[in-house]
């Protein structure tokens, strides 16, 4: 059992390595040290400053808040053109020069889902991002029929994951297309994945009671004998290992679900692949699911990014939902 001297520990480390990864701009590197990951995800860093405001650290939060919103209204006209709001930016706002899929809508739901909890969590007025939030509005009611590709990048279709992310942002704002979106979310025939956690926990786009079967399945053939959680049965990426921040996810519904000790195994897996420094991996080569694609990764991009500042935000929600 790991001691609550060193979850402190790395809840402290955790805080400091977000405020170390985020630029001057606002913006949070994915991967500081990790050179594919050296932009910021709207996805990525809307969890990330919810888990800086849940830890009272309302500047970084807001600072990435402004940058975000920055980045929407300097491309306001352009989108009035048909063109599309990128996934991720450079720390500068700039969109990426990549060859990866940047057509992903689950991000800018986040981003309004953590603005409003941000709002509601530290009495904060959320005046300053409305005119970004409305184009945001506009933007998701305008797509979310359409195809984008899923938190991966991998390939595209219309995931449940994705419509929940945008139905919690409507949502927060009371939007009426809210409801169309939700009405959308087909769990029985989407392909296993464990960020369809997010369905129930935390967006609530389908109640804990509707989200069982999907659960189990997850349970069953995505969670490694150490407890981890894979991102889906056909992963290779660097072996297809443990994401530690869906270990924290499924913790996160595991709260909900007044699993409570279910919820502190999850803590106090990430726990232990935390090294040195403090730091927190994307994933783990432990229980990979294609072990003879890793060196393959390694030596196109290096090793696994480290630190991963998502994987510290996803550590510090599920501290904070435990009470810790």
């Amino acid at each position: 059992m790991v001691n609550q001297k060193t979850i402190l520990y790395l809840k402290k480390q955790s805080i400091k390595i977000i405020h170390d990864g985020q630029a001057s701009s606002g913006a949070y590197i994915a991967g500081p040290t990790f050179t594919m990951y050296r932009f910021s995800w709207f996805r990525d860093g809307s969890f990330i400053a919810d888990a800086m405001s849940r830890v009272g650290e309302i500047k970084s939060a807001e600072a990435f808040f402004d940058w975000a919103a920055k980045v929407v209204l300097s491309r306001r006209d352009r989108l009035k053109k048909g063109e599309i709001l990128h996934a991720r930016y450079t720390i500068e706002g700039n969109e990426s020069n990549d060859e990866w899929p940047n057509f992903q809508l689950d991000g800018f739901g986040t981003f309004l889902w953590a603005i409003h909890c941000h709002g509601a969590r530290h009495k904060r007025l959320l005046d300053r991002w409305n005119e970004a939030m409305n184009v945001i509005v506009e933007y998701l009611v305008a797509h979310w029929r359409e195809p984008s590709h899923d938190w991966w990048e991998e390939y595209a279709a219309i995931h449940p994951s994705t419509l929940a992310s945008i139905y919690g942002g409507l949502k927060s704002l009371n939007h009426p297309a809210a409801h169309k979106v939700q009405a959308a979310i087909n769990l029985k025939n989407a392909k296993l994945d464990a960020s369809l956690i997010v369905c129930a926990t935390p967006f609530e786009a389908v109640s804990l009671k509707d989200f069982a079967p999907t659960l189990l399945d997850i349970e069953q053939r995505l969670v490694t004998p150490g407890g981890g959680v894979h991102r889906h049965q056909t992963d290779i990426y660097y072996g297809g290992g443990e994401w530690l921040l869906l270990t924290c996810f499924l913790g996160w519904h595991y709260v909900k679900l007044n699993r409570l000790k279910e919820a502190r195994a999850k803590l106090e897996r990430i726990v232990e692949h935390m090294d040195k420094n403090g730091w927190l991996p994307e994933q783990s080569s432990e229980y990979m699911l294609a072990p003879e694609y890793y060196e393959g990764w390694v030596k196109k991009w290096g090793p696994s990014a480290r630190p991963l500042l998502w994987s510290h935000a996803m550590f510090l929600t599920l501290a904070t939902e435990l009470g810790i």
